[in-house]
């Protein structure tokens, strides 16, 4: 997380002064301690004091902490360090105790494990024919704060302004996402999408994996290594999340923001937004379509409908409730912003449709706005945590590839990968085969609850809730296989990283 030359100079600062206290040492008269024991008691008890600190957000720790004044902010590592100090911004990026560790964990284990999913991939292979997404784009679009208002109970609006996108949804794969976060935690929805991993298999002190677990996240064991380029397009400063070194350690090629060396081009905002518009955000992508022969991945995060919502139109207005202490000005700016992605994404499709190059494009809200304040989001969890989403293919790849329905009524972002590879009837490697049994075994984890051991719950096609203990036989060793893998790479030993069990398959 530390530039280079900042380290640099803390080591030569560090030996500077080691050396001087060493001098005045030599030539001071005025010594407490002579004592070599002594000096070995005060040592021993000065590192017992600051080992707390390390685990300052650990289960233990982590409310005596917040008592003595630390407020983390991980979401930002700058704002982190403004509100309690660069030394505690980054102990509290780090964790102690991410995951619950599987029974049976053992590099034995993860040999049998590498073993059985190659023979996974070997079947699924049996009947897919392509290879990979050579001379193809695949684009990823998290939509900021984005649901559809007919998810909302209790909201009557005079009109959609989502008639394109619930079209769209139609005609196409789609359904329900279940989401991590309700009103904010943006990352770890892009967390999953890009991993595979699920954020609720981590023990509730993990809230932030880019800034928690940034050293587990590597190339290999995301999506973006079934790719020979691959970019990220926000229209916005590129400091939040830890983003950057993230994104460096996912081999991302180049991260196109607002701040970058190379900035993005399109900026313009619409209706008296404060941030850019997605008709702008789009505009990015379109220009950063490759035209040569290799797979290209590109990761969009839009910001036109992030707080504060002040756009000036009021085309779509609040009939109920009309006695409750909602702000139904900043519900209708809202809805007005929505509008306005309504049709910018349909124009932003429109124009992938011309292209000869194959594309395939995931869509997806992160989480409600946080402005419904009449819902109960205990009651109607579900409700509260459910986004839009869509999986679509233009011509193009659809004449190259051919295409599936993969539709879930109600879908984990961990799972998109697999859907994607699944649609375009993409080979895969052992690792996207484990996905693949779960997307087609297994029901959709329940992203919104979590359990301090590590439990994981369900979601069947009629939005209710199953246990963990309540699955089959064969449904809970994929999900027991599924956690091993992903605490070997984010907690455990990285055995999997040694194998192949994490392919580009060619």
């Amino acid at each position: 997380m530390l530039d280079i030359k900042l380290v640099i100079a803390f080591v030569v600062i560090l030996i500077v002064m080691a050396v001087l206290l060493f001098i005045i040492y030599r030539r001071s008269k005025w010594i407490v301690f002579r004592s070599i024991r002594w000096r070995a008691v005060l040592m021993i008890i000065s590192i017992l004091a600051l080992v707390p600190f390390f685990q300052i957000n650990s289960d233990q720790n982590k409310e005596t902490f917040i008592k003595l004044g630390d407020d983390p902010k991980v979401w930002d590592s700058l704002y982190d360090a403004v509100s309690n100090g660069g030394i505690v911004a980054l102990l509290n990026s780090r964790t102690t105790d991410a995951m619950v560790q599987p029974k049976g964990y053992s590099q034995a284990t993860m040999k049998k494990l590498v073993k059985k999913y190659q023979g996974e991939a070997k079947s699924i292979n049996a009947t897919r024919q392509n290879k990979n997404f050579k001379n193809q784009t695949v684009i990823y679009t998290l939509s900021e704060s984005l649901t559809k208002p007919s998810y909302v109970p209790g909201l009557t609006i005079s009109d959609n302004p989502l008639k394109k996108l619930n079209n769209i949804m139609n005609t196409t794969s789609s359904g329900h996402m279940v989401s991590s976060g309700y009103g904010g935690g943006t990352a770890g929805i892009e967390y999953s999408t890009l991993t595979g991993f699920n954020i609720t298999a981590y023990k509730p002190t993990i809230t932030m994996p880019y800034s928690q677990l940034t050293s587990s996240i590597n190339e290999k064991s995301t999506v973006t290594g079934q790719f020979d380029k691959k970019i990220v397009v926000h229209p916005y400063v590129g400091s939040f999340y830890n983003r950057r070194a993230v994104y460096k350690n996912m081999g991302i090629n180049y991260f196109y923001t607002t701040d970058s060396d190379t900035p993005v081009k399109y900026t313009a905002s619409v209706g008296g937004g404060n941030h850019a518009s997605d008709t702008s955000a789009y505009k990015n992508v379109l220009s950063k379509i490759s035209s040569g022969n290799d797979s290209q991945f590109i990761q969009l995060l839009t910001m036109q409908n992030h707080t504060p919502w002040t756009f000036s139109g009021r085309d779509y207005n609040v009939i109920e409730p009309t006695d409750s202490n909602a702000d139904l000005d900043t519900i209708e700016s809202y809805l007005q912003g929505l509008h306005y992605t309504d049709n910018a994404t349909q124009a932003f499709l429109d124009k992938l449709n011309k292209l000869k190059r194959p594309v395939t494009l995931v869509w997806y809200g992160d989480h409600w706005p946080g402005i419904f304040s009449f819902v109960n989001t205990s009651t109607d969890a579900l409700s509260a945590h459910s986004t839009p989403y869509f999986i679509w293919q233009n011509d193009a790849a659809k004449k190259a590839n051919g295409t599936v329905d993969v539709s879930e009524s109600y879908a984990d972002p961990s799972d998109f990968t697999a859907m994607v590879l699944k649609m375009n009837n993409m080979k895969v490697d052992p690792y996207w085969a484990l996905k693949t049994e779960l997307l087609e075994k297994v029901p959709t984890i329940n992203n919104y609850k979590r359990d301090e051991n590590g439990k994981l719950s369900f979601i069947d096609k009629n939005g209710k809730n199953i246990d963990e203990k309540s699955l089959t036989a064969e449904q809970q060793k994929l999900v027991k296989d599924f956690k091993l893998v992903q605490y070997d790479i984010t907690t455990g030993k990285n055995y999997l990283l040694k194998t192949k069990f994490f392919q580009k398959v060619k």
